[in-house]
């Protein structure tokens, strides 16, 4: 899928995990927790595309992202040479281990310990990284001055002026980390290619096996399904559960409701 649709996806799935599963648990969550969360699983989202040389998440960072992207592109083609199966072809450098939920769930429980450890710098640089990478996603709905300038003041007014901040989301943050990198490879695996999500199983003689939706419901990446269905519906899901989730959205709606409606009363 392209990056407009992981970012969706992953803004969506944050906004219903950071502002449903609290509320199950009997607490509220705060604006700051939900938007920091959210915006770290959009960002996720286009991680494991880091062992692809021109994917968004390899080009965002310059320097830094080339070679995070040429010590990830190795690491994983070495572990699909010492644990394939006997009818795993390719050489495993793209849709690798980034694509795995073993790969995942690693990652999320590097930064759950990092922010746990040592609080507001992870947890700030972890929302710097992943917004600079959802707003890149996102150059095709909304082109405008550089992701990384956007990113900057997003996480300086949600760490400074949102109720909350980052604060909420220590210890755990690095569950966003894991839900949308999952959630970029459950979108893979319902597009032509497939995805190796449940490495190391193996399945059908291959450990490295792409699992997929039945291939009649299969699309095109980039293709018209993903174009003006997917992305629509995505759109669509991100802007009502971040009325329904959010501390503070739904009155400001309504609020914003009324002043309309006088205005055109007033007309």
């Amino acid at each position: 899928m392209l990056g407009v649709s992981h970012a969706l996806s992953g803004a969506a799935l944050g906004l219903a995990v950071a502002g449903f599963v609290p509320q199950l648990l009997g607490e509220q969550p705060d604006a700051g927790t939900v938007l920091t969360f959210t915006a770290v699983c959009a960002g996720a989202a286009l991680l494991p595309d880091l062992d692809h040389p021109s994917s968004i998440a390899t080009r965002r960072f310059s320097a830094a992202s080339f070679v995070a992207s040429h010590a990830v592109r190795p690491l994983s083609r070495l572990v699909y040479d010492l644990t394939r199966g006997r009818r795993d072809t390719g050489r495993g450098s793209h849709r690798g281990l980034t694509h795995t939920v073993v790969g995942a769930v690693l990652l999320g429980m590097a930064v759950n310990m990092a922010s746990a450890r040592f609080g507001t710098p992870v947890l700030v640089g972890t929302l710097f990284v992943c917004l600079a990478l959802a707003i890149k996603g996102l150059d095709a709905l909304v082109p405008g001055p550089p992701s990384l300038v956007i990113a900057a003041g997003l996480t300086y007014a949600i760490e400074q002026a949102v109720p909350g901040g980052t604060a909420g989301t220590a210890g755990w943050l690095g569950t966003a980390v894991t839900l949308g990198m999952v959630v970029h490879s459950a979108g893979d695996a319902i597009t032509e290619s497939g995805a190796p999500l449940l490495w190391p199983l193996p399945i059908r003689g291959r450990r490295w096996y792409p699992v997929g939706s039945p291939r009649p419901m299969r699309f095109r990446t980039g293709g018209a399904v993903e174009a003006w269905l997917v992305a629509p519906a995505l759109t669509l899901a991100v802007f009502l559960l971040a009325a329904f989730v959010v501390p503070g959205v739904a009155p400001w709606l309504l609020e914003m409701r009324g002043h309309v409606e006088r205005l055109i009363a007033g007309g």
